[in-house]
């Protein structure tokens, strides 16, 4: 007895639809294990951001290194640095500080 066309049909997406779902079925389950793709996915983020912050902080530290060198060598530097951050001035100098106007109004 030949098989009809509509019951071959229906077999094929009864097969085509369990091989589908088996194939979804192992992705979330080798996605959410401790070494799935998920967890790769969310390492390889991090690692990202991380190279990132490694970048920033080597350019910061390059910046620091130039700072002390000219910290070490130059004493007008120094003093424009101690005048600037520190308010300090030589002796016989008066220091004026200039404030914005709207600093001046009282704060509730």
């Amino acid at each position: 007895m030949p098989v009809r066309p509509r019951h071959r049909n229906r077999s094929l997406r009864l097969a085509a639809a369990l091989v589908s779902g088996g194939i979804v079925l192992l992705l979330v389950v080798l996605g959410t294990t401790r070494y799935g793709w998920i967890t790769m996915l969310r390492f390889n983020k991090r690692e990202a951001r991380l190279d990132r912050e490694i970048l920033v902080n080597l350019t910061h530290n390059e910046i620091l290194k130039q700072e002390r060198i000219r910290l070490l060598k130059d004493r007008a530097y120094i003093e424009a640095k101690a005048r600037e951050e520190l308010g300090m001035v030589k002796s016989g100098e008066v220091s004026y500080r200039f404030y914005p106007a709207d600093s001046l109004k009282k704060r509730p």
